[in-house]
């Protein structure tokens, strides 16, 4: 069980808002899809690691958003004939504003539902143990790491024994480590160091990794993407440029001393040089993990 102490941190996190990517903007359903489908792009259109069983009845996705991940999971297995008849689908989000709308085309889907829920604190009884599979996905700036083993022991309670997690995480330390010299790149290391500083880690994975096998789960992979030597992707572009405009840049800028003069201009060459064809490349992680059978 999580430690008071544990408790006390991370509602305290909360209460401040620490979550620096808040959905806030009003196109932020078209930011998720595009964000979503270069992912897809970069680990092979692979939505679940392939040696994860697909005979489950009920999967999660926490950190859910619109669902997206959800939607295109149900419509695969459908597709391939490997959806087992009765499989329910559940998205979490710590806001419902994202969630499809009841007169929305996806919401017609009677087995995916959603519900709010903050997964710093433990998940209502009737989720527990109940789930083959549950995925998260981009939480680098959610959790804070003195609050990471706290979340994972809630998100690992969905659970049932022998099923698994896989999550994916940007390795915002290799975009930086391996980035070309350029305005763009000085930016981000700006940015990113900034967001360090804020308590946020970039070897998030790294810790993932150690704390999922921490709490007794079993790592079955740990693997690495990248855009790096894929074809040119609009949606690559469009990930960078709706990544500069959610208000993390700017507000890291402001605090670094630059004016809204210096701040357009440096946002001017950042589009210059993606026009031209210089992109960062992004690096993502996927781990998996398994809980025991005895657990």
């Amino acid at each position: 069980m999580p430690s008071t102490r544990a408790q006390t941190r991370a509602q305290t996190r909360q209460a401040k808002s620490d979550y620096l990517l808040k959905a806030v903007e009003t196109d932020e359903n078209e930011r998720l899809d595009i964000q979503h489908r270069m992912i897809q792009t970069m680990m092979g259109q692979q939505l679940l690691h392939p040696d994860i069983p697909t005979n489950f009845e009920r999967v999660a996705d926490v950190a859910t958003g619109n669902g997206t991940w959800l939607y295109d999971l149900k419509k695969a297995l459908r597709k391939s004939g490997k959806e087992i008849p009765g499989t329910k689908y559940h998205g979490f989000d710590i806001s419902s504003t994202l969630f499809p709308k009841q007169d929305s085309p996806q919401k017609s889907s009677a087995d995916v539902d959603f519900t709010a829920h903050d997964f710093y604190k433990p998940f209502p009884e009737e989720h527990l143990g109940k789930y083959d599979i549950v995925h998260a996905r981009l939480l680098v700036l959610a959790i804070q790491l003195p609050d990471l083993k706290l979340a994972i022991e809630n998100i690992m309670g969905l659970l049932k024994p022998g099923g698994y997690i896989q999550w994916e995480e940007y390795d915002f330390a290799d975009q930086l480590a391996r980035a070309p010299s350029c305005t763009m790149a000085s930016t981000w290391d700006t940015i990113l160091n900034w967001i360090a500083e804020r308590g946020y880690s970039l070897t998030f994975t790294d810790s993932l990794t150690e704390t999922l096998s921490s709490c007794g789960l079993e790592i079955t992979e740990r693997k690495q993407f990248s855009t790096k030597g894929l074809p040119f992707s609009e949606d690559h572009k469009l990930t960078l440029l709706y990544a500069f405009y959610t208000g993390v840049p700017k507000v890291c800028l402001k605090i670094r001393g630059k004016t809204d003069e210096e701040i357009e201009t440096i946002v001017k060459r950042c589009l210059e040089e993606w026009e031209g064809g210089l992109l960062i490349d992004y690096y993502l992680s996927r781990v998996t993990a398994r809980k025991p059978l005895d657990s």
